[in-house]
Parts: C-alpha cells; structure tokens; sequence
C-alpha cells in the first residue's frame, strides 16, 4: 500500500511519498457521512479510469482541504482502488447567545451570519475566535473594559457541536477626571463646560455624562476644537489626547495636551482655483468673514459649505474647498484663501428607489425635486430627501450619487429609505379618579396600497353613545400636488349618565370634501365643502341652551339643523420629519362659516402651531413648544350652537384633567321652578338658578404646552429612534367672550365664565414608544393650578397595534 499525504496543513504545503503512476479502478471515501461523501465525490478532480500519479494526488488533497470542510484530508493507493480519508470538521447545531445587554442579539447574530457561523455550518474556529475578538474590541469602544466572552462547547449528534457565547459585559468605565495640559487662555472649568464626557455630572449640567464611549470622545475633541477656532485661536490643535485606565478598568483618567497658539484677526479673504465661471456668486459669500475682526471657525465653515451648495446647484456634484490660512505672528493677522475645484458638471441620468418594498415608486417619485436627464442639484436632492422623510412613511432616508459607467458626466441618484408601519389599530383608555375608564378605537393606513394616500375608520363606543367616522385623502389629485380628501361620519350621542356635561341627545350624520394646494415647499392651503344634519333632543333645560334655541325660534327642547359649510385653513411646515421631529415648525390657520341655505349662522376660527428645538449636536435633547387659539361666534340674530363649543382636559389640551371636563359650567333650571320657567324654551335667566359642575363649554378656548424631550433611560441608542421621553407643562382656558353682556342669573357665587385668566395647569412625564406591537403613549401629570371641582385624570394611555 501506498500512502500519499498533505502534512504541514497549516502552510498549504505537502510531503509525498513517491509513488508510480497507477489507473484507479475504484474510488472509496471513509470517514465522511454519506451526503458528505457524494459532495466529494462530485468535486473530485480525478475520475475512475484516469491515470493518476503523485502531482494530480497532491492537487486532490490540497483541493479537499482548502474547501475549509476538513480537519485532515489523506490519500492511499490500495491496489487499483483510490482510497481517501477525511475527517471532518464539527457542524454548529445550535448557537446561544447570553449576558449581553449593551450589544443586541440581533447585530450579533447577523455579524455571525457574516462570518459563516450560523446553525447548520461547519464551525471555523479560526472565524469564531476572531468574532470574539473584534467584540471585546467593541465593548471597548463603550467603555466596558471589563468584558468577558467564553466559549462553550457541548457536542451533538452527527458530529455536530452547540456553541455557548457566555458574555459578561461588566460595568462602563466612569470617566473620575480630566486633566489639560497646556491651556493657558482658558481655565479648566471653562474647558470642561464644552466636553460632554465629564467627571462632575450635575443637576443644571444636562447634556454630561461620566460614561465613557469613544464616540462621545471624538465628539468632544470637535466641540473643544470649535470652541477654540471660534475664539480667534486659528492655530489650536490637539495634539494627543491619553486614557489612563484604573486597575480595575472601570475608572478612567482623559488628559488632553493642548497647543492654544495666538488669537487672530483676519486680514484679507479671498478664492482662487476653477470657479466653473461662477465667481460673480461666490464673491459675495466672503462678506460672512469680518475683516479687521477676530478669526471665526463657524463663519469659515459656514464659506466653504456655501461655495460647495452654489457648486452643487449648478451641477458640481463633488466640488472640492480647500481652505489654506497664512499667518503674520508679529501682527497676530492671518489671511484666507478658498482654494475651489468645482470638478466636473453632472447630468442626472436616473433616480433610483432603494428598500421600498410595499411603497411604489410612483409615490417616491412624487417627492422629488431633482429631475432626470437635467443638471445634478446639491438643494433638489436634499430637498427631494426631506419631503420623502416629511411623509412619516420611513425610519430612516438617505441618498447618494453612481456614476453612469461609460460616462464622466452622468450620475444616478439614489435614495435609500427603511420603511415604517404605517398601518395602525389603536385602542385608547383613559382612567380618572372619579372618572373611570373609557375607550376608543381607530384603524388607519397613511401609505394605502403604498400610493401615498391615506384611509381611515375611527370609532367611539361608550355608555354616551356611537360614532363612527370614514376618511380618504390622495395627496397627489393631479399631477400638481393638488390633494383631494373626504369623509363620511354618524354619530348617536347621549350624554345624560355624563356627569362632566350638560345633558343632551343627539343623532347626526355629514358628509364632506377637501382640496388642499401646494404654494412651495412649506406653505400650502386648502378650502373645502361640508354637509352636516344634527338631531337634537331631550336637551335639559340649561340657560345658554335656551339662548340658542330662543335664537332659531325653537319652543320645544329639541331640534333639526341642516347646515352646509365652508372651510378655508392655511398650512405650514419645516419640520425635519413627520415622525418624532426634532426641528421645525408646524403652524396653521383655519375656520369655517355656514352658508346662507344653512339652519345655523355662525363661523369658526382656530389657530395651531408647534415647534421644535434641539438642544444639543445629535438633538437628542429638543425643547418643543405647542400653542393653540378656538374661537367660534354666531351671527345674523343667531347664536353659536352649543354643540360647538369648546372644552378642555385630557391628551391634546391639557393632561392630568379628565378628557372635556374644563369649561363654563351649565345652569339649569331647578326641579321648584315657576311653572312659567318650564313651559317650552324660556331664556329668561331668572328661570335657571341650579348651577351645576357640568360642562356647557365656551365660545374660546386656549392652550400652550412645554415640553422638554430627552434620551429615554436605560434604552440603548439604536433604539432611540423609536422611543420619546418627555417632561412637560400644559395650561388650558376655555371661556365665553359674552358673558359679561348676557343677563346673570341670580346664584350665589356664580364663577365668570367670561374670565380667560381662569386657566388650568398641569406638570408631569410622558412617554412615547413605537413598539412592535404597535404604538403606545404613556403619560403621567398632576394639577398645578385647579378650581373646586375640577375632575383629575393623573394617569393616561394609549395602547395600539400596527400592520
């Protein structure tokens, strides 16, 4: 027998035992499980009936054992036959990960995937070691020093093996102090008060923290150096920065060496290079920079960002600025030269869609800005970006440039988006301490069919009665952006086991339309067409109430109107997304009057506006500020209806106050009263002396709300994005601007309903969470500014799923 074998595997070399060439009659494979065995007898380079000699032998072995399948591969000629051994590699049969906390299973998992290592493969220990270490790297870079990770392994049946990653992550390094080396302009308090790693995390400093990352180190080595090159000192630099690692490796030390140079005034600017001809645009920009006045990092930032913008909305799609400062130390002065390659003008060839599975492209392709087969604009594609994030449609947006092969002047355009669910079915509870439970629901679709346009089905069952309300709106009726929108409702409303408000019957039903047009990026208004028919009965008999029926020329306690409107609003918004904005304002104006053909006369008003501002570089802190104004009047000899009265309390005015349970309250007319009082609709005041805690609501309501959003505790940071915590303060006021002229009844203590100052307040936290389930908001406030009698609801929710 002779014996041919690859021995110093681990260099890919061989040593052979010189053999003659020999016919193989007969391949046999040992060691190998049966689908193993015909995989390599598939593979084999050598075939029964081929003359084989020690070279083609050689290449067959090291061709085994290069497939990475096999611990070792050996070759022996017995007779005739071809005899080759194996032994083969260990499969991973099952791979558990545990401990790890601060890193998701899910990155872990995929990084594995990456590598080979997943259930069903042949375990590379090589790969898995280098896994291993690459994370430890990682834990390092968050500042867990301490972390550990073990292997187990446990073998399992047909030669396979259960891997156990037991990770233990430690705790983070806490950074116990800083120290400057080399900063002689600037103390070191003022110098700790730009870092956001900092050993001394207080109350009043919000954006600190001891914990140690590397990313937040890098972060604080640009805002240090901002801060110096915004102060005139031209020449900073950083020229190390150390971390001492305590024994323990949870305590770290950060020295920075500092090299401050002079401070600066700037002498002269100007730009040199290829302008592309756009020089007489570019000049202008220079007047940011001061001459005569102290060096600003920003306002050059500023320059060269501008030169690139003009570049790149004439087709420069990758202008290069190079900024190169020359500087006089005996007059502390320096000059500054923009150095421009605007580079090559760019035809935008296509636009392509990236990761919009269930959205058509159709609808992206509405968003855009930027056209095909015209120049490349640097504002078009970010803007076209922006409108795609406005949509709420998607987590997250992205774009980038290709280009065309074969061509040096044409690009493609590509933005890349991860879609969101946009479906949802929400269920809202609501729980008050004298007011209990209550409940509604909705389902709706914003991306319908993925065209864009919306769909919705809301309803509200309760002891007070049904609504139920379809809308539709296709924001893109034509092809200039006009949106169409309509809806259909009913309603059945008693609210006599009410105790928040006044009691009435009602059955109602309407249909309506509206067209919404696009003014330019921000602006847009809209004008619509509504029919609404409303059964009123069993009303109690309650003053205001008699004023409005007095005023249709009503002599029973019930009623039918009929009435078509028209609404007019106008919209604006900047935000930076429609989902969980952090920058931006949102801001509208609308109202509404019936028309002649009406039952009613009367018209409405209504101002929103919301507005975000971050407070930090990454906006994970943002300060939000949110105000309204309603203001309804009838006119014509009649009185504004009272189902259209405003009231507070609850999510969307003020929280901490049961949902409509702040406004006027309602005066009724008492079971002893003269019998002339209770023949049909009496509005004389003498006749209603009960006053009650009720609800009537007024013709004007007010509210604003502070809300100041910050990193949600204990959730890592990929997570972030669909997470808001929040603390905030809300206020609300609802009145009767015709209080003080309508006659008073005589009732002690009677409030002034007509008093705006009588607000409401309220403090507290709130929580946001798009989860898997679907989205659910907490929210948790108590009163700071009541009246006797007010109904408290501390606690409310909102549960929800999503498809």
């Amino acid at each position: 027998m002779k014996k041919f074998l690859l021995t110093s595997l681990l260099f890919g070399s061989s040593t052979m035992v010189a053999a003659a060439p020999f016919v193989v009659k007969n391949i046999q494979i040992d060691g190998a499980n049966p689908s193993t065995e015909q995989l390599i007898l598939s593979q084999l380079p050598v075939k029964v009936g081929q003359r084989v000699g020690d070279q083609t032998l050689a290449n067959l072995v090291r061709t085994l054992y290069t497939q990475g399948d096999f611990s070792d591969v050996q070759a022996k000629q017995q007779g005739n036959t071809l005899v080759i051994q194996v032994v083969e590699k260990p499969k991973i049969a099952t791979f558990e990960i545990t401990g790890n906390k601060a890193v998701p299973t899910d990155a872990l998992k995929q990084n594995l995937a990456a590598n080979g290592l997943t259930d069903g493969n042949i375990l590379n220990k090589e790969k898995l070691n280098a896994f291993i270490d690459e994370l430890k790297k990682h834990y390092a870079t968050i500042g867990r020093y301490n972390a550990t990770v073990d292997v187990i392994y446990t073998p399992a049946a047909n030669n396979g093996v259960n891997i156990k990653l037991e990770i233990k992550e430690g705790n983070e390094a806490l950074v116990k102090s800083v120290i400057f080396e080399g900063n002689k302009v600037f103390s070191d308090s003022k110098l700790l008060e730009q870092l956001e790693i900092h050993p001394d995390v207080s109350l009043f400093n919000f954006f600190a923290s001891s914990r140690f990352s590397q990313q937040k180190l890098q972060n604080d080595i640009t805002q240090l150096r901002d801060f110096y090159l915004n102060k005139g000192y031209a020449q900073f630099r950083l020229d190390d920065v150390q971390t001492k690692l305590s024994d323990n490796k949870e305590n770290l030390t950060l020295i920075y060496k500092i090299y401050e140079g002079e401070k600066y005034n700037v002498a002269s600017v100007r730009i040199v290079g290829n302008t592309a001809g756009l020089a007489s645009k570019l000049q202008p920009l220079l007047d940011k920079i001061a001459i005569g006045k102290t060096f600003r990092g920003s306002d050059v930032t500023d320059v060269e960002n501008n030169i690139k913008s003009i570049l790149g909305n004439a087709g420069y799609a990758s202008p290069q600025v190079t900024v190169s400062p020359t500087f006089d130390p005996a007059k502390q002065t320096m000059n500054i030269t923009f150095v421009v390659d605007a580079g090559e003008r760019y035809y935008v060839d296509k636009i392509i869609f990236e990761g919009n599975s269930s959205t058509h492209d159709s609808t992206l392709r509405q968003q855009m800005r930027q056209q095909e087969g015209s120049w490349y604009s640097a504002n078009a594609v970010d803007l076209g970006k922006l409108r795609l994030e406005r949509t709420g449609f998607f987590e997250s947006v992205s774009s980038s440039t290709k280009l065309v092969p074969g061509t040096k002047d044409q690009i493609d355009i590509i933005y890349n988006v991860k879609e969101r669910n946009t479906g949802s079915i929400n269920f809202g509870v609501g729980y008050g301490t004298e007011s209990g439970f209550s409940y509604n629901a909705s389902i709706r679709q914003d991306n319908f069919l993925g065209k864009g346009s919306s769909i919705s089905l809301g309803g509200t069952r309760n002891d007070y009665g049904t609504s139920i309300n379809l809308g539709y709106n296709e924001p893109y009726f034509t092809q200039d952006g006009i949106s169409l929108g309509g809806n259909v409702s009913y309603s059945t409303y008693d609210n006599s086991k009410n105790k928040n408000s006044a009691s009435y019957s009602q059955t109602s039903y309407g249909v309506g339309t509206t067209l919404g047009f696009p003014v330019n990026e921000n602006n847009s208004y809209s004008t619509g067409l509504s029919y609404n028919y409303n059964k009123l009965s069993n009303i109690d008999p309650e003053y205001r109430r008699a004023l409005y029926l007095d005023s249709l020329g009503a002599k029973q306690w019930s009623y039918t109107t009929k009435d078509l409107n028209l609404s007019f609003g106008w919209n604006y918004n900047s935000l930076n997304r429609g989902f969980f904005p952090t920058q931006g304002t949102t801001a509208n104006i609308g109202g509404g009057v019936t028309l002649p053909v009406s039952t009613n006369r009367y018209y409405t008003l209504n101002f929103n506006t919301q507005s975000f501002y971050p407070l930090n570089r990454d906006q994970t802190w943002v300060l939000t500020g949110r105000a309204s104004f309603n203001f309804a009047n009838g006119f014509g000899g009649k009185k504004l209806p009272f189902n259209q009265y405003f009231s507070a309390g609850g999510i969307g005015t003020i929280r901490g106050f049961s949902y409509g349970s702040i406004g006027p309250k309602a005066l009724y007319l008492p079971n002893n009263a003269d019998n002339n009082c209770k023949v049909g609709v009496n509005p004389n005041p003498a006749c209603y002396t009960s006053l009650s805690n009720q609800v009537v609501g007024g013709n004007a309501m007010a509210t604003a709300s502070v809300e100041l959003i910050f990193p949600t505790p204990l959730v890592s940071d990929r997570h972030q994005i669909n997470v808001r915590t929040s603390v905030f303060v809300d206020a609300a006021s609802v009145w009767d601007t015709h209080w003080k002229k309508t006659p008073k009844p005589a009732i002690e203590n009677l409030p002034d309903f007509g008093n705006a100052k009588r607000f409401r307040a309220s403090a507290g936290i709130a929580l946001q969470w798009q989860s898997p389930i679907g989205p659910l908001v907490f929210s948790y406030a108590k009163p700071v500014r009541k009246y006797a009698n007010d109904d408290v609801e501390q606690f409310q929710f909102n549960i929800g799923g999503t498809f």
